[in-house]
């Protein structure tokens, strides 16, 4: 096992022991799989940085020693998809996927897999740069180390200034919440180049979960299109907070651009007062006309081509008044009763409610107080407009741990 720092500097030496000059660095292409080859070499003599193919590498210890003494001396150059070890990774950050977590790479281990060498781990711990920066016997004293996987690591392609093929599958499957960590430890340009390798979905999941500040830069910094296509995706409470920490202009902008449906969503939600009611409950809710059966309300459930998340419970309405809330019947009571119950035998008629313009703190202490995971939210019409549930009222009560926090919780 080699150490990048410990190669660094070390002479390179040809088939017949000729001094060609001192390793610069290490070139990988990340598209190789979860433990890519070294491909080639970067020389350094004098002021002359020179490329040597990884093939005629045989050894690396003490000192690079080449299969030949034959070398191209042109000036190195770069191509595309190339990654300098040194230059490119070592002292930078990095994902690790299954820490969910940003690390900085002080260290790099390689290693010889028959005739070719791979990148198999970075070291992450303060014995990697005290190993580097001070006496030998100084690290030894520190214990342990923290080494990760290469395999479980994903590269930021922003870091290196060449563009590169890399694959961001791996931080799709990330929860949101974990995923949206990793871009606000980020700088805001690899933040942006993940979110833009992401698709629509994905990126609207993760970008509720972010910091307020990160989330109004990242939609700004998009093309409109897209951007107004993501706000698509949000919850429509989000999508409100973004607009309004953008420019007026950029905002009436995207607005524009939006489907008319998701846009006047977003502005009825505008109207409200951003610390009320109206700005945190949620809109797309199941209504079942009094009357009706279980089996027809299930029915109704399996028809839906989207289903609202979370699904507490179901709302039965008037049956020539739609608006008009009768009583709930919670999924639980839905779910254990006979098809053929009335919902009238399982509905609740006896529950609280509150207006869109009472103080969102308000309807948390309502859900405390009566013990509720949501609680329907009616009009001055007597119109049943949304429903505000728990985790969303949590959000009100400790934005520091339930910021963002939308239905996901029930998932």
């Amino acid at each position: 096992m080699h150490l990048l720092s410990q190669l660094l500097g070390r002479p390179v030496r040809g088939e017949t022991n000729v001094p060609l000059g001192t390793l610069d660095d290490l070139v990988i292409r990340m598209e190789e799989g979860p433990y890519p080859s070294v491909t080639g070499l970067v020389v350094r003599a004098g002021r002359r940085r020179f490329f040597v193919p990884a093939n005629q590498l045989r050894e690396l210890s003490g000192v690079a020693l080449l299969s030949s003494a034959r070398v191209d001396l042109k000036q190195f150059q770069r191509r595309e998809d190339e990654v300098l070890l040194g230059r490119d990774v070592l002292d930078h950050q990095i994902i690790d996927i299954a820490g969910h977590r940003v690390v900085r790479v002080n260290d790099i281990q390689i290693t010889q897999v028959d005739a070719s060498f791979r990148v198999v781990g970075v070291d992450t711990s303060l014995k990697a740069i005290v190993r580097r920066a001070g006496p030998r016997a100084l690290a030894d004293r520190i214990i342990g180390g923290q080494i990760i996987d290469w395999a479980n690591l994903h590269y930021l392609a922003g870091t290196a200034p060449v563009r590169l093929k890399v694959s961001y599958d791996r931080l799709a499957d990330l929860h949101p919440v974990d995923l949206a960590r990793i871009v606000d430890a980020l700088s805001l340009r690899e933040s942006a180049t993940i979110v833009a390798a992401l698709d629509d979905e994905t990126v609207a999941e993760t970008l509720e979960e972010v910091s307020d500040s990160r989330l109004a830069d990242l939609i700004e910094g998009m093309d409109q299109e897209r951007a107004a296509d993501i706000l698509e995706e949000m919850d429509p409470g989000v999508a409100a907070d973004v607009l309004e920490d953008l420019d007026e202009t950029v905002a009436e902008q995207l607005l524009a651009k939006m489907e008319p449906e998701d846009a006047a969503e977003i502005q009825t939600v505008l109207a409200y007062d951003e610390d009320s009611v109206g700005r945190i409950m949620i809109t797309e809710i199941v209504r079942v006309a009094e009357g009706s059966t279980v089996g027809a309300a299930l029915a109704l459930l399996r028809s839906l081509d989207e289903v609202p998340n979370p699904l507490l419970a179901i709302y039965v309405v008037a049956q020539d008044q739609p608006e008009t809330l009768q009583g709930i019947v919670r999924l639980r009571s839905l779910i254990l009763a006979d098809p053929a119950t009335p919902l009238q035998e399982l509905m609740d008629e006896d529950m609280p409610t509150i207006h869109p313009d009472e103080p969102a703190e308000q309807a948390a202490r309502l859900l405390a107080e009566y013990n509720l995971l949501a609680i329907p939210v009616i009009d001055e019409h007597e119109h049943l407009v949304g429903v505000v549930t728990v985790d969303d009222a949590l959000a009100v009560l400790m934005p520091e741990i339930w910021q963002r926090r939308s239905s996901r919780m029930f998932h």
